[in-house]
């Protein structure tokens, strides 16, 4: 096998409910296969008219909460079901493009960013893209405030950062709630809407003919540490720990006074 790397394709954005349910997949492949793979995200956005959102989707407000219903039984993540196109930002562009800015403080920290945004919107039903909320989740993810807010005023620039995303990207076709893994050499999987991190694996080392090395991740602190407030689904997903378990170990962490834990669209969330 050439040394060529196995590449798995996703898009995303910090107002997509798929996004949120494939945040833990994508953070396990990042611990079981470290630089081995290549993890190629692109960050979108859902809609920049919400008049044009609805029509395109025929939705109203009791079939966007169908929708999030069912998409949350698919997904199995917490987060909440409280849709009202009344409340929805006209554009969700200015949350895509804060993520844009933070990136610009490199990707570990705009990533945390995108993070804070996603949990906030999807869990937390705030508003991000208004500014004291995002200002908020740039505390949180440890973003150099008054570089960020420079920054995201460059709209124009973040732009073209958005545009130019993905240029050195296999060319797949992927959308929000999708993956694709390819070897770059013909071999293309497509996964629709599979959440479990293990289906995810399978493709990768099938493509890459089992010759990967494969760390067993096992820090739940640390993981706290770099993602914020993290379900149990979560911690059972990423760590691969039956749900008892993952329970006891955030229970043991949270007596230690090392873990603390949270109530968000009613579920049990911990952060270190």
């Amino acid at each position: 096998m050439s040394h060529h790397r196995i590449a798995v394709v996703h898009f995303t954005a910090p107002t997509c409910w798929w996004s949120w349910g494939y945040e833990p997949v994508f953070n396990r492949l990042k611990l079981v296969y470290g630089d081995q793979i290549n993890l190629v995200t692109a960050y979108g956005t859902v809609y920049e008219n919400v008049e044009e959102y609805k029509k395109e989707y025929e939705l109203d407000d009791a079939g966007m909460v169908k929708w999030a219903k069912e998409s949350q039984e698919i997904m199995g993540v917490p987060m909440h079901l409280n849709y009202d196109f009344g409340r929805m930002p006209k554009n969700l562009l200015p949350a895509t493009l804060a993520v844009m800015a933070g990136m610009r403080q490199g990707n570990e920290k705009g990533h945390r960013l995108y993070r804070a945004l996603l949990r906030r919107n999807i869990v937390e039903d705030q508003d991000v893209t208004d500014e004291q909320n995002v200002l908020e989740a740039v505390k949180e993810a440890g973003v150099d405030e008054a570089k960020f807010r420079r920054d995201w005023a460059d709209q124009a620039g973040l732009k073209v950062d958005l545009e130019k995303q993905g240029e050195d990207a296999p060319s797949v076709h992927v959308g929000f709630y999708n993956v694709a893994v390819t070897d770059g050499h013909g071999r293309t999987i497509y996964l629709d809407q599979k959440f479990e991190p293990s289906v995810v694996e399978s493709a990768i080392d099938y493509l890459a003919d089992r010759r990967l090395k494969k760390a067993k991740p096992t820090n739940i602190l640390a993981y706290l540490k770099e993602q914020g407030p993290t379900s149990l689904i979560e911690i059972e997903r990423v760590f691969e720990l039956p749900s008892n378990k993952a329970r006891a170990e955030l229970e043991r962490l949270e007596k230690l006074g090392k873990a603390r834990r949270s109530r968000l669209a009613g579920a049990a969330f911990w952060s270190a």
